[in-house]
């Protein structure tokens, strides 16, 4: 989307075995070993189930994240330094999917947050909750109204605390007033750092310029379809991570909840050998290392996302049987679906010459410059460092066409629902490929949001310690290849309407050689990513029937005491990115879980 500009370096002091109150890097040094709830991960979800639950001064919650303390890390806390925060960086997982015959054999690097605040401390910090027709084909599909979108816009709204830009710039019908939450924990805003480009493209949509895009003040509204202004979380000028709900204050005030970091789920544990009932976790700080026992007086809670979270069902016997087998584990429970149906978003990044001044790339051919900005956001997190790393989104539908796409193969949730989307990135952006050395550009990428290719998450070992295996199978079908083709056809015609003339003015790379279908298909295979979106990995199905992992209340189907909060759950791919969805099913969540603990 944007390439790095920046490296802010963080020293970091070795954490003692205890800080923040109840926060511990050794599990000795934890002297009570059994609690009500154990929560793996304390990612997005999982920081918002610890700090819920232990709302609850009758609850005893343990928190256990892989990854250590992400506090304080500039790299972290810079909002356009997001691009910094992978990959190969000691606070990511940094995976690797397998080879994509559909995409060249290409092996693609795979971030997952690795630490506190999981991936909501390396994402781009868009804030795009999806369509309102998506959380309206969860409540079908699972049976329950209450993940519908009317049912979920209170949560939405509790997790938000929207505030101005700190650039103070007017974004007077910019957005909608009261659409999104003013007091949550999550600080979302628009661009702190407002660029030419922005009013560049909603000119476009205002004039209805490109027929399907018009002008839409507020995406978040539950109709995303058009050209907006993008809200990030970078309110106040610095990333929020979900440990916004769980600050050192919090942690230090409360006696009823630890977060044990640096220490990994080894497997869960359970009641007796032939037991469907889990009984707590194992743990451990390093391969072959001491193993602890923690026991879960209620429940074991998996926040540990798309990735571990099937990764842990799998190496405590719950997935696939055959499978299991295969890696030397006991099954306790067969269920093909865990691990099944991963979805995620490829996309492509498009760089366009522009006559603007006022792109990224100025920090990256003027070093005062940079030392001036990065001077001003260490200040008071002003300046060109406090943006995000788009500040305009667009939504739009592919055209229906005969064989390919039709009101039978659509696979979006409803008419409302985007299949595609466009994001504006404020500098050159592209991440592999000929880089350029001067110049200004516009980085545009496209988004495929609706595909019907799924992977899988399988095991490479019975060992946690060991990455398990990632197939996300991009663009295997021509139905997802002309999904992602229309949306670059779509970025050719914004890119010459009339607001664009003398402003844009050249493409950039192979994108320019894309005239014909089969140069477009080349493209594609050659240039598609990820946009690190996994989900649907331990999906949601109704009760009582063998779909999916989990049950409309997020236990998991067949096993006693085990719940799942993440990404994995969503049935199918949301059209947007995720974290906004993940925070509020954790909110719900964490509601239900009170309401059946408190009968």
């Amino acid at each position: 989307m944007v390439r790095a500009y920046w490296t802010a370096v963080s020293a970091l002091g070795l954490l003692a075995s205890c800080v923040s109150g109840a926060t511990y890097t050794d599990p000795s040094s934890i002297a009570t070993k059994s609690y009500d709830f154990i929560i793996v991960g304390a990612g997005t979800a999982g920081a918002v189930l610890g700090s819920r639950l232990s709302e609850n001064a009758n609850f005893s919650v343990l928190l256990v994240e892989a990854g250590g303390s992400l506090a304080g890390i500039t790299t972290i806390e810079i909002p356009l330094d997001a691009p910094q925060a992978h990959p190969n960086k000691s606070y990511n997982w940094n995976y690797t999917l397998v080879a994509n015959p559909h995409l060249g054999g290409r092996t693609i690097p795979y971030p997952r947050g690795y630490g506190t605040g999981g991936s909501s401390a390396i994402n781009y910090c868009l804030w795009t909750r999806g369509p309102k027709d998506d959380f309206d084909r969860i409540a079908k599909v699972s049976g329950d109204k209450g993940w519908s979108w009317s049912s979920l816009v209170p949560y939405f709204k509790k997790v938000e605390g929207f505030v101005t830009p700190v650039d103070g710039d007017d974004i007077t019908g910019d957005f909608t007033p009261g659409v999104l939450g003013t007091a949550g924990p999550i600080k979302v805003t628009l661009d702190n750092f407002n660029q030419s480009v922005g009013p560049k493209f909603a000119a476009v949509g205002r004039g209805h310029y490109v027929s399907g895009m018009p002008y839409n003040q507020d995406y978040n509204s539950g109709n995303p379809l058009g050209i907006s202004y993008l809200a990030a979380a970078t309110g106040g000028g610095i990333r929020s991570t979900s440990m916004n709900y769980l600050t050192d204050d919090i942690l230090a005030s409360r006696s009823n909840i630890d977060l044990l970091i640096d220490t990994r789920v080894s497997t869960l544990t359970f009641q007796g050998n032939n037991s469907r009932a889990v009984s707590g976790v194992q743990v451990q700080q390093a391969q072959f290392g001491q193993l602890w026992n923690f026991t879960a007086k209620k429940e074991v809670i998996l926040s540990a996302g798309s990735i571990n979270t099937p990764q842990l069902l799998m190496l405590s016997g719950i997935g696939n049987s055959a499978e299991l087998a295969s890696n030397g584990i006991t099954v306790r429970y067969s269920n093909p679906n865990v691990g099944a149906n991963l979805k995620d978003h490829p996309w492509t990044s498009q760089d366009f010459s522009t006559t603007a001044t006022d792109t990224f790339d100025t920090l990256h051919h003027n070093a005062t410059y940079a030392a001036e900005q990065m001077a001003l956001w260490t200040s008071n997190h002003t300046g060109i460092f406090a943006a995000a790393v788009a500040g305009t989104i667009m939504f739009g539908r592919a055209p229906y066409k005969a064989g390919i796409l039709d009101a039978n193969t659509d696979t979006s949730s409803g008419p409302d629902a985007p299949h595609y989307e466009i994001v504006v990135g404020g500098g050159f952006g592209a991440s592999f490929g000929p880089q350029a050395t001067s110049g200004n550009f516009w980085s545009i990428s496209t988004v495929l949001l609706t595909p019907k290719s799924a992977g899988s998450v399988k095991l490479a070992s019975a060992s946690v310690w060991d990455n398990p295996i990632i197939d996300t199978n991009f663009l295997s079908n021509e139905y997802d290849r002309y999904l992602l083709s229309s949306g670059l056809n779509k970025l050719k015609e914004l890119v010459v309407a009339p607001p664009m003339h003398g402003f844009i003015n050249g493409t950039w790379g192979d994108f320019a050689n894309t005239s014909t279908p089969a140069a477009m298909d080349t493209y594609m295979s050659n240039y598609a990513t990820t946009i690190w979106h996994p989900m649907g990995t331990a999906a949601m199905g109704k009760k009582g029937t063998n779909d999916g992992v989990v049950n409309p209340d997020l236990t998991v189907k067949g096993i006693a005491k085990l719940r799942i909060v993440d990404a994995s759950v969503f049935p199918d791919i949301l059209a947007g990115h995720p974290q906004a969805a993940v925070y509020a099913f954790a909110e719900r969540a964490s509601g239900l879980i009170k309401a059946a603990y408190s009968k």
